[in-house]
């Protein structure tokens, strides 16, 4: 075992355990924000949807952003200063909240604080591909998405926990999370600082280039569809749960642990179980394993039919996100792999943007028959299950196959 990690760069594993504190961090607030709003603040489902949504909308603008700046300026530098000024946000909302605030300020420095997350993701995913060989490019985004659901497995449980007795509290340990995420790479990752790769001046309308590349298009098309069911995970579903089906916070933090250690410790076997198949075949299989997890959503009143739907969604996100990103890095033609992964990132957000709105529309639109709104998005999951299929036939297969 210890001699398969040896085959990557040591900075793979500096990089994990940054981003293993920062979704520690993340993960032990975020889940729980939109509870917070509904239940101590009294904000509706679709005024919860459309925060998310705002927020995700700004995030998909500054992923992009943070793609081209990290070609640019350089991963180190983006990476450190979007985890420390998120390390300040946080304890300035966890403030915030304790001095008694509404929903605006919060909701505001929540927004701002997305703008650097975004920046973070698109210079780390480009740093993966700059350390690990093309040929493993698929384990090394697996080993990190790992690592960092590892962290999504302990903050939510420790979530859970505070929760009851503080939700500003959840926003100080996400600050200093944050902080211990900026310093790790900060110090053990100086050597890559002056990794820039262009020098060409930055022009808006250069993003869209990208409609030329017919491949890389409908590639993130089908992602962000894929997306709009992704997102579905955090304030709908724990909507849902907590508000319309009875599950205590306690509860939904056990369920969200159960999806990142399922993550941490499966991801990797599942990776390399699925090594023969195209990626966008790998893409289908997850999408589809989506819908059933989602079908199952809408089945569950207590938590064993809830515990169940997570562990069948879980089997599907492990087929979905290192193929998605290791199609998006052998697409990215030399230098632009940092505008490649913003796009991606792009993509992805645009799915977050819209999905918690969507999610929330859709519960109260459904109430209460609920299974009519998760009846939509299983049919969301099942168009792109179906498009990644066709892709399987149409992009060349040295873009979208395990090289050995």
């Amino acid at each position: 075992m210890f001699s398969y990690f040896r085959k990557f760069d040591h900075r793979l594993w500096v990089l994990c355990l940054g981003w293993f504190s920062s979704a520690v961090g993340f993960s032990i607030s975020l889940p729980f924000i939109s509870i917070y709003f509904h239940s101590e603040l009294g904000v509706s489902l679709t005024g919860i949807g459309l925060f998310f949504g705002i927020s995700a909308v700004v995030r998909t603008f500054f992923q992009t952003m943070g793609g081209e700046l990290s070609d640019r300026l350089g991963r180190y530098y983006i990476m450190v200063i979007a985890q420390s000024v998120r390390a300040v946000l946080f304890l300035v909302i966890a403030y915030v909240m304790a001095t008694g605030a509404g929903f605006f300020p919060i909701a505001v420095l929540l927004i701002i604080n997305s703008i650097f997350g975004a920046s973070f993701q698109p210079a780390a995913n480009a740093t993966v591909a700059d350390v690990v060989d093309s040929k493993r490019r698929t384990e090394g985004y697996a080993i990190v998405r790992a690592v960092a659901n590892l962290g999504w497995a302990v903050g939510p449980a420790l979530g859970g926990y505070m929760a009851s007795m503080s939700y500003s509290a959840l926003f100080v340990v996400s600050g200093l999370m944050a902080l211990v995420s900026s310093s790790i790479i900060a110090v053990f990752l100086r050597d890559i600082r002056n990794k820039q790769t262009r020098r060409d001046s930055f022009r808006i309308k250069d993003v869209f280039a990208i409609r030329k590349d017919r491949n890389m298009l409908r590639h993130v098309l089908l992602v962000f569809m894929m997306y709009l069911v992704v997102s579905q995970l955090i304030a709908p579903l724990s909507l849902y749960a907590v508000e319309l089906r009875g599950l205590t916070e306690g509860q939904l933090g056990f369920l969200y642990t159960v999806n990142g250690l399922m993550v941490a410790f499966l991801q990797i076997p599942a990776t390399r179980l699925l090594r023969p198949l195209r990626y966008s075949s790998q893409l289908a299989l997850g999408a589809a394993i989506y819908g059933v997890g989602y079908f199952c959503v809408g089945l569950s009143s207590s938590l064993p039919f809830f515990l169940l739907a997570i562990i069948i969604i879980t089997t599907g996100e492990n087929c979905i996100s290192p193929p998605a990103l290791s199609i998006t890095a052998n697409l990215a033609p030399s230098g632009y792999i940092g505008r490649y992964m913003g796009i991606y990132g792009f993509a992805v957000s645009g799915g977050w943007s819209l999905g918690p709105l969507l999610g929330g529309t859709l519960l109260d639109w459904a109430k209460p028959d609920y299974m009519y709104a998760w009846g939509i998005i299983v049919g969301v999951a099942l168009l792109a299950s179906v498009g990644f299929l066709r892709q399987t036939r149409r992009m060349p297969q040295e873009y979208n196959l395990y090289r050995k």
